[in-house]
């Protein structure tokens, strides 16, 4: 029996995720009997079990899944929602919680907040039919009918069996008085196995409305026959016994809803009718309560008649570094005088120093607008486009300013810089050395060639350009701290440290010397000696807050980040508009696990400080990374809003919209990042990986196609692999083997296309054609992790399960630690026979990835054919909590409940199984053996 198993392919990576232990020993029995009593709609005794487990193991998913389950099935929405948080934060699979919190909502009648929540497009046939389902039940509850029966029409058409869609239906019918269609739809639910309790209250409710009071009696009485607590039917019921006038009995039915759920709020209103029914006196009233709105109303701030104040005051705050200041005083200057081109100027060159280069960029571009051709302006200009990375557009700039000023020296080193930034080294060396320029900028200009030197990989021209500088002025620390910089770069830290202490000679407190030194010691190993340097010198300088911060960097480097946190926070309070160093804050914060006073400093900054894109950027990672995804989106957009650099902010929501199942509006925000990125390659790559995991290798082809000239390696890879996920294994041949000529044996991507290739001969039914281009790497690379994987499944495929066990045990000597290895050896050991051995390698990945659904699966797959039905059981329930859309790790479960006669679960969950439209190679098993379940139900009941 072959089974899809978790092994590496083409493009796809590994993450081994940590998550809490498997529970042990009795906690899997409270767990095994809350399932059962939740299944058997105890749901009282579910609870109880679930409330000691949890307080025992508070990080135990499968308990809290299971909570919130048994608490929507009481009708408690909201705390619901709680469990949801507490198991989403644990790792739960997001499919099972997406559809959980809508369930949610619904109780507490959230209907718009359903339908915004359902907004989510899903490639799994069986989960998009059940997001189908629950838009229409929230579009029932807002009345809108025909919505929600194109909604439940939908569900069917993707799933023809979906029993609440079916009922879904009925209810749309109840509601148009079309009681026949409504009974028609239910009868067909009733007449399957094990039917919903919803069927029968349905049921009940047609034929209550057309005033059959004994068969909606008899309805009832089934539905609560299977679950004596359900709230709804109680009430339905309550209502009959009304009708009944007996008004005993409702008043029971009415008592046991308030002692679930306290004032629900049918049962308060039976209740009232009852009272006035026994008693036509009394006057029930509802208390309705009004809350009162008190506005604050702000005063207008009144212009001054001296403006020329606001410019001074603003220019003294600049020189004070007092940059708030000084941008509130140069605002209140421009209220009043708006088009004045040097107060634009001035408010630019305060948004620099601010770093806030989108709103210096609006500035001034309004100045280019108002006066063209100022060399000033466009000098900005390309200095703001250049921190925002926008390279060709500063480039434009200051090639403009040396027309306007072509003795310009200083416009040809900001050209020369903007070049080393865009990654043009050449032509910042050739503008640099053409420069005739004056002995006061001749040091500038030298720094600047020995950085285009550094990143072009001209190391020895470095090197001797920084040591003539030296050489000519021996004391200049700032020459001998720049020579110690280039020395670090190149990793001759003796030389690095004997400059930086020649510069510390001359100035004891020179502060980028002394940070240099104490970043010198750290990276030779002397942890001690660079904390030691950079105490003492605080001990001379208690507030200097770049001796401060790099006290935190140290902390961060040796990752000692609660103690980082300390030190960035105290440098933090010395300069609170320092951008730089809000930064390094939240990211110590973040890694110290204490991601909501990095979110909160943040938010804090924004309320109180001009906001920026590159902090809303930064907020919404965050936000993503706490699953907080209505925040995440927002903040996003703001960056957009507040000038963002498109191009980045787009690829951002791009993956944010693709990490929540957005494919469409993922893709929507890749091409908008491919339209403003100057760097097309990042998103281009991107969109192309996405759309082949979206199945559509087609459309990937053709944005390949259109860049395919001007970009990469991994472009050309994915062409290919397109071309094989579109089923054009010719083409994917051809454009496999064309790059793999191209690409040499050192190339990061070269063992990905030999593996691209060896899939493309396995499509075409040339195994051995595969195996012998695997085979021929491997003699020259014996223990290549990639090739040798592949190979072991070509041979897992083929059932050759000794083959595939041998690679497996081969690599394992080498990568002891990759619990894929060890899964798949434990799979390859199952098929052998060899249960100790499966056992030991299947304990052995659990316990590198502690809780990763495949592993857990392989372990419970390994006990059900030993029979431990026991052991399997919660191992197969974990896993759906991690990932619940794994169709063979349901079939597996549904055998081992079949084992254990756990029959109606077992039968429901084989069903979810065969109804599925994904494929799976026990699918043919799993449909005989639901045949053969159906047919013994059938005998059973007409016994």
């Amino acid at each position: 029996m072959v089974r899809h198993v978790f092994i590496p392919k083409i493009f796809l990576f590994l993450f081994l995720i940590t998550f809490q232990q498997v529970a042990q020993g009795n906690d899997k029995d409270v767990l095994e009997q809350a399932n059962i009593a939740f299944k058997d709609n105890r749901h009282n005794e579910a609870l109880i079990h679930l409330k000691n487990l949890t307080q025992k193991e508070p990080n135990n998913l499968a308990a809290r899944l299971l909570m919130a389950e048994v608490l929507i099935a009481f009708g408690k929405g909201a705390t619901a929602e709680v469990e949801l948080n507490f198991a989403e934060n644990l790792g739960a699979d997001k499919n099972r919680t997406f559809l959980l919190f809508a369930e949610a909502y619904l109780l507490q009648g959230k209907y718009h907040d359903t339908i915004n929540h359902l907004d989510k497009q899903v490639q799994d046939e069986i989960l998009a039919a059940k997001i189908f389902v629950l838009r229409g039940h929230a579009q029932l509850g807002l009345r809108q009918l025909s919505l929600s029966a194109e909604n439940y029409q939908q569900a069917l058409l993707l799933n023809a069996v979906n029993i609440d869609a079916k009922l879904g239906l009925a209810q749309v019918a109840l509601n148009y008085y079309r009681y026949d269609e409504a009974q028609t739809y239910v009868d067909d639910v009733l007449s399957g196995f094990f039917p919903p309790v919803n069927a029968w209250i349905l049921k009940a409710s047609i034929h209550q409305n057309i005033a059959e009071l004994d068969i909606a009696f008899k309805a009832i009485n089934n539905a609560l026959l299977e679950n004596p607590n359900h709230i709804q039917a109680l009430i339905l019921r309550a209502s009959l016994y009304i009708e009944f006038i007996e008004y005993e009995s409702a008043k029971k039915d009415i008592l046991t809803v308030l002692q679930l759920v306290p004032n629900e709020p049918k049962a308060m209103f039976l209740s009232a009718m009852i009272e006035t029914r026994e008693d036509e006196n009394s006057n029930v009233r509802e208390k309705l309560s009004k809350l009162s709105e008190s506005l604050s109303t702000l005063d207008n701030d009144t212009l001054d008649n001296n403006p020329s104040y606001y410019y001074l005051a603003s220019v003294v705050a600049f020189q004070q570094n007092n940059y708030e200041a000084a941008d509130q005083y140069i605002k209140n200057y421009l209220n009043i005088d708006r088009l004045n081109i040097k107060a634009m100027t001035f408010s630019a060159t305060i948004h620099i120093a601010m770093k806030n280069y989108t709103a210096a960029l609006s500035v001034l571009n309004k100045a280019n607008l108002q006066k063209e051709n100022n060399p000033k302006v466009i000098s900005l200009l390309g200095l703001v486009s250049s921190e925002l990375k926008q390279y060709e557009k500063a480039k434009f700039y200051f090639q403009k300013v040396i027309e306007l000023l072509p003795d310009s020296s200083i416009a040809s080193q900001q050209l020369a810089k903007n070049s080393i930034d865009m990654g043009a080294y050449q032509q910042a060396i050739d503008t640099l050395l053409s420069i005739n320029a004056s002995s006061e900028y001749q040091s500038t200009i030298s720094f600047l060639l020995v950085q285009a030197y550094v990143k072009s990989g001209q190391m020895t021209k470095a090197v001797a350009l920084a040591e003539k500088l030296v050489k000519a002025q021996p004391d200049n620390k700032e020459f001998l701290h720049h020579l110690g910089f280039i020395y670090q770069i190149v990793g001759d830290y003796n030389k690095a440290k004997q400059a930086f202490e020649h510069a510390l000679s001359i100035d004891a407190l020179h502060i980028k010397s002394l940070i240099s030194l104490a970043e010198t010691l750290l990276a030779t190993g002397k942890i001690k000696a660079s904390f030691e340097l950079l105490e003492q010198a605080l001990l001379k300088q208690e507030n200097n807050k770049e001796l401060i911060s790099a006290l935190g960097k140290n902390y961060t480097q040796t990752r000692q980040f609660k103690e980082s946190i300390v030190w960035f926070k105290r440098a933090y309070n010395i300069e609170p508009n320092n951008k730089d160093l809000l930064k390094q804050l939240s990211f110590s914060y973040m890694a110290a696990g204490e991601p909501v006073e990095a979110i909160e400093i943040i938010e804090s900054y924004l309320s109180n400080h001009e906001k920026t894109a590159d902090l809303f950027v930064l907020l919404g990672n965050y936000y993503q990374q706490q699953n907080n995804f209505d925040k995440a989106l927002q903040s996003f957009n703001n960056a957009i809003k507040f000038d963002g650099e498109k191009g980045k902010v787009y690829f951002y929501i791009a993956q944010f919209y693709q990490a929540n199942n957005k494919p469409d509006d993922a893709l929507e925000a890749y091409k908008k990042s491919i339209a403003w990125s100057e760097n097309k390659q990042i998103p281009l790559v991107a969109a192309s990986q996405f759309l082949n995991q979206q199945k559509k290798p087609l459309e990937a082809i053709k944005l390949a196609n259109d860049f395919l000239e001007s970009y990469s390696t991994k472009l050309q890879m994915i062409l290919a692999h397109s071309y094989y996920l579109s089923g054009q294994y010719d083409n994917a041949e051809k454009s496999y083997k064309k790059t793999l000529a191209l690409t040499p044996p050192q190339d990061e991507y070269h063992d990905n296309i030999v593996v691209g290739l060896s899939l493309v001969y396995q499509a075409q039914k040339r195994n051995s054609k595969a195996t012998q281009l695997l085979t021929k790497y491997l003699n020259k690379e014996p223990m290549n992790f990639l090739m040798n994987s592949s190979l072991a499944e070509i041979y897992m495929i083929n059932e050759q399960w000794k083959k595939a066990y041998d690679i497996y045990i081969l690599l394992l000597t080498k990568y002891a630690q990759q619990a894929v290895l060890h899964n798949n050896a434990a799979f390859a050991a199952l098929n052998l026979a060899l249960y100790d051995e499966a056992e030991k390698h299947s304990l052995a990945s659990l316990a590198i990835t502690k809780n990763h659904p495949d592993s857990l699966d392989t372990l419970g797959w390994i006990y059900y054919h030993t029979q431990e039905f026991d052991k399997a059981l919660p191992l197969f329930r974990q896993a759906l909590a991690l990932d619940y859309s794994k169709i063979e790790i349901k079939y597996h479960l549904a055998l081992t409940l079949k084992a254990l006669n756990r029959e109606k679960e077992a039968f429901n969950t084989l069903l979810e199984v065969v109804n599925s439209k994904r494929d799976f190679p026990e699918k043919k098993e799993a449909q005989q053996w639901l045949k053969l379940w159906a047919d013994a139900l059938r005998t059973d009941n007409d016994i």
